[in-house]
């Protein structure tokens, strides 16, 4: 048998050192960043009414948040957080009732600076992840374990980490796992209602633009019929598109107010001819 140069054996054995950690085990990968989120009380806007089910869904999530390793949950006033997440339980059918189970929620994001809305995730209790036990079903959910809407809440648990691990802007996981920011945050954004600064029109990019259908159209904070109104738009006003999620569009006025419009109260947005006035759209 071949034995190695002295000086091969001495480099390998350098690389398998580096690879191992005490005792000979693999040495572990750093933790990832992690965002901060603080956690608002669930609001019920279920039409009848789910009793204790929206503070168990909070309480659900907050439990989960020990075991994510991404999202630091911060608790006590004291302890600053970067983001605020408000639950919405907007329907809930449990299992062996009549029609087919439910389980509808709105996850939203607000930046804590300014109170503006960063993003919104709709989670529902369907598809993979009801049968892990590591979270404990709360006491207000208590009452559906070893039920079928038990599996409907778990699946909603793991729907609601994904989501929230996919919805949390990238510039927001910013701490260590020691909690030290390796890096700065990003401006928050802008809130709605708040003129933001012009744009770059030397850029050439030209917003595109959409007039009001209806008598009065609501302008809201954010992309629901929840969300508070901030002022009314009315019929044959003009206004730029600046985003569209779902059924709902941002725009903004002449003025500098912007929100979030229902589209079916708007034309389909389309861009303005170069040195004309908006097209009205027909």
């Amino acid at each position: 048998m071949l034995c190695p140069h002295p000086v091969v054996a001495a480099l390998l054995l350098v690389l398998v050192s580096a690879c191992l950690g005490p005792a000979g085990r693999p040495a572990s990968s750093p933790a990832p960043p992690r965002a901060r989120l603080a956690l608002s009380p669930f609001v019920d806007e279920t039409p009848k009414g789910a009793g204790p089910l929206a503070e168990g869904l909070r309480l659900f999530l907050q439990e989960a948040f020990a075991r994510e390793p991404t999202l630091q949950l911060m608790r006590r006033p004291e302890e600053r957080a970067d983001l605020l997440l408000r639950g919405t339980l907007l329907d809930f059918r449990p299992a062996g009732g009549q029609g087919p189970p439910a389980l509808v929620t709105e996850l939203s994001l607000v930046d804590v600076r300014n109170g503006a809305f960063v993003t919104s995730r709709i989670v529902t209790g369907a598809g993979p992840g009801g049968r892990g036990r590591e979270t404990h079903l709360p006491g207000p959910l208590q009452h559906w374990a070893g039920s079928g809407t038990e599996g409907i809440l778990r699946a909603w648990l793991a729907s609601a980490l994904v989501a929230l691990r996919e919805g949390v802007p990238a510039g927001y996981f910013v701490y260590d796992a020691a909690g030290k920011a390796v890096r700065p945050l990003p401006p928050p954004p802008p809130k709605a209602g708040q003129r933001p600064g012009a744009p770059d029109v030397s850029s050439g990019m030209v917003t595109p633009t959409a007039t009001v259908t209806a008598e009065r159209a609501p302008v809201r904070e954010g992309p629901g019929s929840r969300h508070p109104i901030l002022g009314e738009l009315s019929r044959g006003e003009v206004v730029q598109v600046l985003d569209e999620r779902g059924e709902w569009s941002n725009v903004r006025t002449p003025g500098g107010l912007e929100g979030w419009v229902s589209r079916v109260l708007l034309t389909a947005p389309r861009v303005p001819l170069p040195g004309g006035p908006p097209d009205k759209n027909p």
